[in-house]
């Protein structure tokens, strides 16, 4: 028997005046403007009338959002996987590697690649800003570039492909640095982010890939400043200095501003490829992004010019204590979103079939005891109208990740058996067929 934590819930005065406010944003955005993006979620058979009943599939979120392009499915293809894919391959290997990946990610339903071009201050590219990642070094000395190759695989498959770029992380390896400008946290090494000459390296790096790549959007996930990285009420020794000159009050307001201005600069240096799209997968929670990462998500969200979408990772189950599936996505889909800025949803195909979620509280072995969480997941975002990315590649085939045996293992493939069931049905919605 299917366990549904969705609660019901009134639809109040307040939320209909947002949503009403929206669609008439929306129906003037859209005629001053036309069509602004090339990336739109789908919405995909979504009621006129959400049911307040818990059991239903949109559960009583709010009122889904309308739109005649194709719903977006993507996947993350992590540096990691990368590096097992093209570490000590030939050209030829790597070619082969790349397709495969390309033909699976067809074969499962998906039209959209994130593809992780810098994770630590290093390129999976040809730069002539950052060194090569380790992994591809050789490839590189050899002629090949892998962003290059996946691109045009990519597009004669129908799949878009976007650089996934982690902006301030230099990693362990400090020599990987392209400035002077950084400081230490836990043994790993980040960009300054109040730094102008980091925020003109990263910014150089991200216009070196869209006038050198034919990529259809480029994309910042979840770090920022580091967790514990910074104190909280006064200013690191590396902040004082420009703190200070700001002459702001609140270093948690100066701290946002820093990362505002290069999320906004950022989206200006993408769209100089047209139909380029920016945007940011932060993690699930805006208050921990706001308050401990120094990411203003929501301002983001509900004001032009910083971002084209944002892709909130919404990694959790429905029966999680703290953040039950619904209840974070209703908190995104609450937000008076302008206009400008599409939503997604990032899920977590790394936890089927997982024997212990930490963090859930009550429902942490959820993922061991279901296998449609993912689907019904999927389901409830397509009902909202929006589109899904799911984290990450290696997932779709639990088997060869390694990580699951017996019977998780069997409830983990069920799990991508459910799923892929409901991204064909999108598939075949959006084609027509």
């Amino acid at each position: 028997m299917i366990k549904w934590s969705g609660k019901k819930r009134r639809f109040s005065l307040r939320k209909g005046t947002v949503i009403m406010r929206r669609m008439v944003s929306r129906m003037l955005a859209a005629l001053a403007a036309g069509v602004l993006f090339f990336l739109m979620p789908g919405c995909n058979g979504a009621p006129e009338n959400p049911s307040s009943d818990p059991n239903s599939v949109h559960g009583g979120l709010s009122e889904p959002e309308e739109t005649d392009q194709p719903e977006l499915r993507g996947v993350w293809v992590s540096y990691m996987e990368l590096n097992t894919l093209l570490s000590g391959r030939t050209a030829q290997e790597a070619k082969t590697e790349l397709d495969t990946l390309l033909d699976n990610c067809v074969s499962w339903h998906l039209n959209a690649v994130f593809f992780h071009v810098r994770a630590n201050s290093d390129a999976y590219y040809a730069s002539e800003i950052f060194a090569p990642a380790p992994a591809v070094a050789s490839l590189l000395e050899e002629g090949f570039d892998p962003l290059s190759y996946v691109i045009e695989g990519a597009h004669q498959r129908g799949l878009q492909l976007h650089a996934w770029v982690n902006p301030y992380r230099i990693g362990t390896d400090e020599s990987y640095k392209r400035c002077d400008d950084v400081f230490e946290c836990g043994g790993r090494y980040y960009y300054i982010p109040s730094s102008m000459e980091a925020q003109k390296l990263i910014l150089d790096g991200v216009r070196e890939i869209v006038d050198r790549y034919a990529v259809d959007g480029v994309q910042y996930d979840d770090y920022f400043y580091p967790s514990g990285g910074v104190p909280e009420e006064e200013p690191a020794d590396f902040e004082q200095e420009a703190f200070s000159a700001s002459g702001m009050k609140d270093v948690g307001d100066w701290r946002r501003t820093q990362v505002d201005a290069l999320v906004r600069a950022t989206r200006e240096a993408v769209h100089r490829r047209e139909g380029c799209v920016f945007g940011v997968s932060p993690a699930a929670s805006m208050t921990s992004n706001a308050q401990t990462l120094y990411a203003d998500v929501a301002k983001w969200t509900t004001q032009a010019g910083y971002v084209d979408y944002m892709c909130p990772q919404i990694y959790f189950g429905f029966e999680n204590s703290a953040n039950p599936f619904d209840q974070a996505l209703e908190s995104w889909l609450s937000l008076d979103r302008d206009p400008s800025v599409r939503l997604y949803v990032g899920l977590a195909l790394y936890k089927a079939g997982t024997a212990d979620d930490a963090y859930a509280g009550e429902g942490r072995t959820e993922w061991s005891e279901h296998s449609d969480i993912l689907r019904r997941s999927a389901e409830l975002v397509r009902s909202s109208g929006l589109g899904m990315v799911f984290f990450s590649y290696r997932y779709f085939d639990p088997a060869a990740v390694g990580e699951l045996s017996g019977e998780n293992l069997e409830i983990a493939a069920k799990e991508v058996e459910n799923l892929l069931s409901v991204l064909a049905a999108g598939e075949s919605e959006n084609t027509g067929g």
